[in-house]
């Protein structure tokens, strides 16, 4: 028995022995900890860009979601009443372009053709009191003279009727005596027939005057008959000037209505730059609509549901946490003063408490800073209590072939990196 005892005693001490000397071994050959987590990138599903109560949630938590499988919807009804009406006001609006359109392309039309129209029969106007002015003056001025010139060879002609009148009677009254005296022979046939063509003679001038005198006359009046053609274009003159200035008025009317074209191009535009404004907002209301079904960014599993049916929600205010388990990997954090030793593509031996299970991987990455830099309180030793404490800097490990069960971000590993020397 007490051989026995002392033999189980020497197996206890060897057995302790091999354990101490693989516990020495393993920390000689591995850098191990175990502050060690499973991690992944987790995505925080929340509304893009919408705001309002969840009218309906289409996963549970921890179920698998394939990438652009719908999440969660909000309620859009506000929205797509703001899109009715948005799209009524664009019909309104696209209805009074074309009306303004065909009114447009009326006017184009006819007004050019009014305001060439109305230049052409001003230009008409114009030409006829030209022309009128002229006639005008040619007929004044012939007036003036005919009148003149008719009053003076009046005067003249009045002037020999008087003469030749005065000359008859002489020649008459000699006529008569002569020829009593030619009756008692007291003088010569010859003395009377000179007497006799003197006074005949002087009756032809006197009817050649007479004549001439009325010929004057009516000259005169032939003369005076041109103010009737003067005064008549004078009025001709004064009716088509009236005319003309009509024309201008109307002219300027038609050249103002001109300016209906380019308030008419104005309008139009106007309405074309509000429609294309509502147009944009109508399509950013669409993607907004669009938004309100959110959509699986990822593929994965469904790692926390935070929202209701009911609850309001925001951008920026999370309704599903997702995780990839394809970004899966282990987070160790190894003490600075073994730091030394971990290099990337080192391989390391990983036990996943979760499973029991330990599985091979490598390195991927070596933090740059310790991780109590990201504390939400920093340890203060600026007034002298200081204690040294060991930093912990994060190191990323990438396992293979790990099966879906063992992967479960957050939980517990024990990590052994080899040493790299």
């Amino acid at each position: 028995m007490k051989r026995l005892v002392t033999l189980l005693g020497a197996l206890a001490i060897l057995l302790i022995t091999l354990w101490f000397l693989w516990f020495i071994y393993q920390r000689y050959v591995y850098v191990i900890t175990d502050n060690a987590f499973q991690k992944a990138d987790i995505v925080n599903v929340s509304p893009e860009d919408v705001s309002g109560y969840i009218v309906k949630l289409y996963k549970s938590e921890f179920q698998p979601v394939k990438k652009g499988e719908p999440l969660f919807k909000v309620d859009d009804s506000t929205l797509k009443k703001e899109l009715s009406s948005l799209k009524f006001q664009i019909a309104s609006l696209e209805e009074d372009r074309r009306e303004l359109e065909v009114k447009l392309s009326r006017l184009e039309k006819q007004l050019p053709a009014s305001v060439k129209s109305a230049e052409l029969r001003l230009s008409a106007a114009e030409n006829e009191v030209s022309a009128l002015r002229s006639q005008l003056k040619e007929t004044e001025t012939l007036y003036k003279t005919s009148v003149s010139k008719s009053r003076s060879l009046l005067k003249a002609a009045q002037s020999s009727l008087q003469a030749a009148k005065v000359d008859l009677k002489r020649m008459e009254n000699r006529f008569n005596r002569f020829k009593n005296l030619y009756k008692r022979r007291v003088i010569s046939l010859q003395q009377f027939e000179d007497v006799k063509s003197a006074y005949y003679s002087a009756k032809a001038r006197y009817k050649g005057a007479l004549s001439n005198y009325q010929v004057s006359q009516e000259n005169l009046k032939e003369a005076e008959a041109l103010k009737l053609k003067v005064l008549s274009l004078k009025e001709k003159l004064l009716a088509s000037e009236k005319r003309v200035g009509q024309l201008r008025e109307d002219l300027i009317s038609q050249r103002a209505s001109l300016k209906q074209i380019g308030e008419l191009r104005h309008s139009i535009k106007s309405l074309s730059e509000k429609i294309k404004s509502l147009k944009e907002k109508e399509e950013k209301l669409k993607i907004l609509i669009s938004h309100t079904l959110v959509r699986s960014p990822i593929s994965g599993f469904v790692a926390k549901k935070w929202r209701e049916t009911g609850d309001f929600v925001s951008p920026g205010l999370t309704v599903y946490s997702i995780y990839n388990p394809k970004t899966f990997y282990v987070l160790a954090w190894v003490d600075e003063d073994k730091l030394p030793y971990v290099k990337v593509g080192a391989p390391a031996e990983v036990e996943l408490d979760v499973c029991g299970k330990s599985f091979r991987g490598k390195v991927f990455q070596v933090g740059k800073s310790a991780g109590s830099v990201f504390a939400l309180i920093p340890r203060d030793t600026s007034q002298g209590e200081y204690t040294k404490v060991t930093q912990r800097v994060p190191v990323k490990i990438r396992l293979s072939d790990v099966p879906l069960n063992c992967i479960k971000p957050g939980t517990n590993a024990v990590v052994k990196i080899r040493k790299e020397r």
